[in-house]
């Protein structure tokens, strides 16, 4: 059930309430890693937040006030490493994010331009090396502005913090030998989030094309409306349903990849907020798979 936007502001002692196309039906099992625009505006003035743009450009035209912005995923990804969009190493990763105000004590919101590909991305680092306050704005910038909440062109200008890694990569990422181990188990699933054309190799981006055999396929971009003004997430029943018909369901360990794994991020998320607990992205994604001499393809 989905609502038209109206302006609506209803100011309270210590809190603006804001009406949103938004609507409480969606109780997701882990509903509290998806932020609203009414939530967020009330965490605007808290010194332990931090609100992190990861749009690649606009940000000087106009951001959420006190944002700070990481400048799109690229900037989040190793260039020296042999396989293409890889995670930064630990230690850079935790001075991308500490200069930016981020310590392991702060709570981070992030957003992008509203399907939450970006934002899911940063979301899905964070965990990997040991975050644990992190959230996502549902419908991005775009729900914000629907909101007709004020813009700022300010700098982000913030005390940078220190950010202690704890490194979790071996909780939620996997390697090429790991999906070969158990590429046949009845509790395994592969979940390839690529477009239709990539899935059936029709668009070859790498030396073979085609999936890993009895990967599952469902693209990324399912999980949101896509064709609303706000790409807000579906709802809990709408993302239960379409996974489920998949075979992907909480009692199998689930292993999300796209070509660079930041639509496999995506899907990270979207199978953290529907309560899977056993979830670890193929990092190296197609991009090193499609590369590999001898492993199977369909």
């Amino acid at each position: 059930m989905r609502w038209s936007l109206f302006a609506l502001f209803v100011t309270l002692p210590g809190l603006i309430i804001i009406s949103s196309c938004e609507t409480n039906d969606n109780d997701y099992p882990n509903s509290d890693l998806l932020f609203s625009v009414d939530q967020l505006v009330n965490y605007l003035d808290n010194p332990d937040v931090v609100v992190v743009d990861m749009r690649e450009e606009g940000f000087e035209d106009g951001h959420i006030p006190g944002a700070v912005n990481i400048k799109g995923v690229d900037a989040l990804h190793d260039d020296n490493h042999s396989i293409e969009g890889f995670l930064l190493p630990s230690e850079k990763f935790a001075e991308k994010v500490g200069d930016k105000g981020i310590s392991n004590d702060t709570k981070v919101i992030i957003y992008d331009e509203g399907n939450s590909l970006y934002a899911a991305r940063l979301f899905y680092a964070l965990d990997v090396y040991g975050h644990d306050n992190k959230h996502i704005l549902n419908g991005g910038l775009a729900a914000w502005k629907e909101a007709n909440l004020d813009l700022s062109t300010e700098p982000d200008d913030i005390a940078s913090a220190e950010f202690q890694v704890a490194d979790r990569s071996d909780q939620t990422m996997c390697d090429i030998s790991y999906i070969q181990e158990r590429m046949n188990d009845d509790d395994f699933v592969i979940f390839d989030v690529r477009s239709e054309e990539e899935y059936t190799g029709e668009d070859q981006r790498t030396e073979f094309a085609g999936h890993m055999p009895g990967a599952v396929h469902l693209e990324w971009s399912n999980a949101i409306y896509e064709d609303e003004d706000v790409p807000y997430f579906r709802s809990t029943k709408d993302i239960e349903k379409m996974l489920s018909d998949k075979g992907i369901t909480p009692d199998k360990e689930v292993v999300p990849h796209c070509h660079t794994n930041v639509r496999g991020s995506h899907a990270f998320f979207t199978l953290r907020l529907m309560g899977y607990e056993s979830v670890r992205a193929y990092e190296g994604s197609w991009t090193e798979y499609g590369e590999t001499e001898g492993v199977p393809v369909q």
